[in-house]
């Protein structure tokens, strides 16, 4: 558990942090952002549904995600906007913090320390550069017909004209995690086709 004297140096770091990165977040992020929620997330889908033609749904789910971030390779996304070094060292020593347990403290080179107040951050910030930057590049340059994108901290809803775009991305999907130490949760995860009416 963080000492209070840490919580508030990273509740300070979070909001310097946000304000740099929410210039970077694209519109399809929501959850632990600034006046966006699950509320804002679902309306997003709802109209995009309503209004994009889309007759397949991709819900996916990304297993054990805060557990699982590569801490190097979120360090190496946050440089790519803080040139402080001051602020980078601060970031590791939190993600190297441990877990107290029963009296035993044990670290991990994965995970963003969930529960920490600068989780939230971290965890949109390593999706923005794994998943929303490569999401929308591939919707730019792969998709044959109509797509949507919502995402919600680790949960994911893509939407698809096309079958054949919807299962072509989730192939690309699951590859494009793997490269960042991530996975789809296989039970979670699943395609599902839209009833026309």
């Amino acid at each position: 558990m963080a000492a209070l004297e840490d919580k508030v140096v990273q509740r300070a770091t979070a909001a310097v942090l946000n304000a740099i990165f929410e210039e970077d977040f694209l519109g399809f992020s929501y959850g632990f952002r600034p006046g966006r929620g699950q509320h804002n997330a679902l309306d997003a889908l709802v109209v995009g549904i309503n209004s994009t033609k889309v007759n397949y749904i991709l819900d996916a789910d990304i297993r054990s995600f805060f557990d699982r971030v590569s801490q190097s390779w979120l360090v190496r996304f946050v440089e790519h906007r803080v040139g402080d070094k001051r602020i980078i060292r601060l970031i590791q020593k939190w993600l190297k913090a441990g877990v107290l347990e029963d009296g035993i403290v044990t670290t991990n080179d994965k995970g963003t320390g969930q529960g920490s107040v600068i989780s939230p951050l971290l965890a949109n910030v390593y999706l923005h550069f794994v998943f929303d930057l490569w999401a929308e590049r591939w919707r730019r340059r792969d998709a044959t017909g109509n797509m949507i994108i919502v995402r919600f901290a680790d949960d994911i809803v893509v939407g698809f004209e096309h079958e054949d775009d919807a299962r072509r991305f989730w192939d690309a999907m699951r590859t494009r995690l793997e490269e960042f130490a991530l996975s789809l949760h296989p039970e979670k995860t699943r395609l599902i086709e839209l009833s026309s009416q």
